[in-house]
Order: C-alpha cells, then sequence, then structure tokens
C-alpha cells in the first residue's frame, strides 16, 4: 500500500510541473484517554500547469486502478476494532487527496498504519507512533521507506530530483496536555503549547535518508 501511496503521489506531482508547491500532510491529534485522530492529505500552493497536463492527453486510468486498491484496503480498515470514521477523498483530477480515521488505542493506531502500509506487524518492526500518558515519540522511519523504496524498485517510478525538491512532507502532533520538551532536528513547538509541526523537504526525506525521529515529553 505504501507503493501505492508513492505512485499515486507521483501521479499527483507530474500535474504541477514545477510551478507550485505540494504539502503531503500527516496529522495527529491525541485525546486525553490516548485516543485520537489521524489524517493524510495533500495541500498544494496552487493548480500550477494542470491545464497542460490534461491538454497532453495524460489519463489517469492507472491511478482508477489503485484508488480501487486503496478502497479495499480501507474497507478492511472499517472492520479493525479500534478503528472509526474512516474517510477518504482522493480524486487526482481535482487534486484532492484525503484519508482519515479515529483511533481508540496506540495499538489501534499502529495496526491501521501497518494495515495501510501493507506490512504484518513483527517484533522487529518499529511501532508508527508510541503514544503514553507523559510521552509521545515517532520512531525514524526513514530506514523502512529507504527498504520499500529499494525493495520495490520504486526510485525510477518517483518523480525527478528537482520535482521532490518541491515537495514537503509536514507532521503535525496535537496533544490534549502542554508540551514540555521537543527533542527532534525538524520538529518545532508552536505558540499554543499543545501542537508540534515538522516540515522536511521530500528531496532530503527520500534522497538524503533525514532522520525524522521526535520524541514529545508532556
Amino acid at each position: 500500500m505504501f507503493k501505492n501511496y508513492l505512485l499515486l503521489l507521483s501521479l499527483f506531482l507530474a500535474s504541477f510541473f514545477l510551478s507550485s508547491c505540494v504539502d503531503l500532510i500527516e496529522e495527529i491529534s491525541i485525546n486525553d484517554d490516548l485516543s485520537g485522530h489521524y489524517e493524510i492529505r495533500l495541500e498544494t500552493g496552487g493548480l500550477g500547469g494542470f491545464s497542460q497536463f490534461l491538454n497532453r492527453g495524460n489519463n489517469f486510468n492507472f491511478a482508477e486502478t489503485d484508488i480501487k486498491k486503496l478502497d479495499r484496503t480501507l474497507n478492511k480498515l472499517k472492520k479493525q476494532e479500534g478503528i472509526s470514521h474512516v474517510y477518504k477523498i482522493v480524486n487526482p483530477k481535482d487534486l484532492k487527496f484525503y484519508i482519515s480515521f479515529d483511533f481508540a488505542d496506540e495499538e489501534a493506531l499502529n495496526n491501521a498504519i501497518y494495515s495501510l502500509a501493507n506490512i504484518k506487524p513483527n517484533v522487529f518492526i518499529k511501532k508508527f507512533l508510541k503514544v503514553k500518558s507523559n510521552k509521545i515519540v515517532r520512531p525514524n522511519l526513514n530506514p523502512y521507506i529507504q527498504k520499500i523504496i529499494r525493495d520495490k524498485n520504486l526510485m525510477a517510478k518517483l518523480p525527478s530530483e528537482d520535482l521532490l525538491s518541491y515537495v514537503n512532507y509536514v507532521c503535525i502532533i496535537n496533544v490534549p496536555k502542554e508540551i514540555k520538551n521537543v527533542s527532534s532536528s525538524s520538529a518545532i513547538l508552536q505558540n499554543d503549547g499543545h501542537t508540534t509541526i515538522a516540515t522536511i523537504n521530500f528531496k532530503s526525506l527520500v534522497l538524503e535518508k533525514q532522520n525524522i525521529r521526535t520524541k514529545i515529553k508532556i
């Protein structure tokens, strides 16, 4: 599924022709009882050269095939214990990409991410997010991203290095209590004291293998 995400993202990015910036935003909100809400969405700085893309006779058959695969995965996710309110908007023609769901606890969240990424959980795989009453830890998942890219031979299918530089990965984490400390090379504590935002350029993430670990003490 992660492979399909990257390929879908490539199709979206190809429509901008370096004329617009794109943010792939992952936002996790934690409640007092350690349940929460997860969403991933694409935000753009403008429509760029999309009309040129359509005028060149490009079609979305590939994307439609992968959207159907995504639908099947999300249908399974709806039946997963601890997951509710699964919602999706994916429409390449309108440049829309949005997926969200609510989770009951840390285990439900991690199982959901494993399911979306088509990964079978085992003791050797790091958790996507560790959620405790006094801390939130986002491990450095870049080694897994690099492994998937190598194993699936995705590098040739991804956008060019120049195009990747126009794309940012943004991770937003919202917590119910005031944050005491943030340990991260990229995450910045916001003025409200309850939110951290990490912005990492896709070129740094994919090609330069930037560490994305974040530890939040609350």
